[in-house]
This record gives structure tokens, C-alpha cells and sequence, in this order.
């Protein structure tokens, strides 16, 4: 499976240059020398489940841009918590997986709109929040901004849904990662996450 997804990468004419590796060890060594721009990795490892390389990664280079690869959706879930970047079943198709790269290099979060269920469902059994401190104070509006970030929606797609302009998306973006204390999309999803945020989507 990993040589099938190097061989998609690998085939693409623009801008790739694969590296693959077979061990953790030398995963962590090659990333700290490379400073490659995704990590693509397996949940299921030798020696270390892909959750821990994930950490291990996330603590060298907060920055680091990590897709998982998962064999169930209690994998996506660990992934999303363990700091990835996305995550994808290995039923997937290639076209998937080229789409995936694609928004994750544009700083986008790929984990599918079943993540906004999965956490709801683990905030309803109260299995994790984000402990101590008042929960931010969101708008109406930067509510369904947040669920439809969640979910994947570009600027231009939540614009088009919310009948509104995407600068006003990209305004709202920003506030919202002031308000939770973050720098990226993924940090924004994550921290909205553990505040209990994005359990009740109320819009049509």
C-alpha cells in the first residue's frame, strides 16, 4: 500500500519529490533534515502506531502538514486528536488522495464532514472538553462560519452558502482564531473542538 501511494504521488508532472520510508525511526531522522511539506503515514506501524509518530512529529515541527492514512473511523478520530493535519480511510481512490495533498498544501484540514459528527458524539458521551477557563463567545454567525470550517468548506464555499463575500469569510476567520487563541485552520478546528463548539450546526 505504501509503495501504491508513493507510485499516485510520484506520477503527478508538478512539483513532488517522494521520499519513502520504511521505519519510524528513520521517519522522525528524515523529517528533522528534510523539513518535508506533508507527511503521509500509515496508522498502523511497526514498532510505533502512526498516532504516536504523529505527536512525535507534531512536538519537532508544530508547523509540520501530517495526512494519515486509517483503516476505521476510531483511527480518523486519534489522528484529528493527536495533532494531523487529515486523515483518509485506505478505502479511498487516488483522485482522493491527489485532492487530500492538494487542500492540506493550501492549508486546509481533510478529514471529512464525518469528523464533525464523530466529535459531536464524543462530546455527548463527555469523553473529552478543554478543562478550565470560559468557553470564547461566538456570534451566530462565526458559529456556522466555525461548523462549515470544520467541514472543509473553502472561503468561496462558505461565501456561496452563507450568501455573504469571501473577504467577509476570511474576516470572520480571523476573528475566530483570535477569540480561540490560535494560528492555522487546524488549530482552529482542534481548540473549537475541545471548547464543545461545533456539536449543534443550526443552519440550513
Amino acid at each position: 500500500m505504501r509503495r501504491g501511494f508513493c507510485t499516485i504521488l510520484g506520477s503527478i508532472e508538478e512539483r513532488f519529490c517522494v521520499y519513502e520510508i520504511e521505519n519510524v525511526e528513520q521517519t522522525v531522522q528524515l523529517f528533522c533534515q528534510l523539513k518535508p511539506d506533508l507527511v503521509l503515514l500509515d496508522a498502523v506501524l511497526p514498532k510505533m502506531c502512526g498516532v504516536e509518530v504523529i505527536r512525535s512529529l507534531r512536538s519537532k515541527d508544530p508547523s509540520a502538514r501530517i495526512l494519515m492514512v486509517a483503516d476505521d473511523e476510531e483511527q480518523v478520530l486519534l489522528a484529528f486528536h493527536a495533532g494531523a493535519n487529515g486523515c483518509l480511510l485506505k478505502s479511498m481512490q487516488s483522485h482522493e488522495l491527489l485532492n487530500a495533498v492538494g487542500l492540506l498544501l493550501s492549508g486546509y484540514l481533510v478529514f471529512g464532514k464525518a469528523i464533525t459528527r464523530l466529535v459531536a458524539e464524543e462530546q455527548s458521551a463527555d469523553k473529552f472538553g478543554r478543562a478550565g477557563g470560559p468557553v470564547p463567545h461566538l456570534t451566530a454567525r462565526e458559529r456556522e462560519i466555525l461548523i462549515l470550517i470544520a467541514q472543509e468548506l473553502t472561503n468561496n464555499e462558505i461565501a456561496k452558502r452563507l450568501y455573504i463575500s469571501p473577504r467577509t469569510v476570511d474576516a470572520h476567520r480571523a476573528r475566530l482564531m483570535g477569540k480561540l487563541g490560535c494560528r492555522n485552520t487546524a488549530g482552529l478546528v482542534r481548540i473549537a473542538a475541545e471548547y464543545r463548539l461545533l456539536s449543534e450546526p443550526k443552519f440550513g
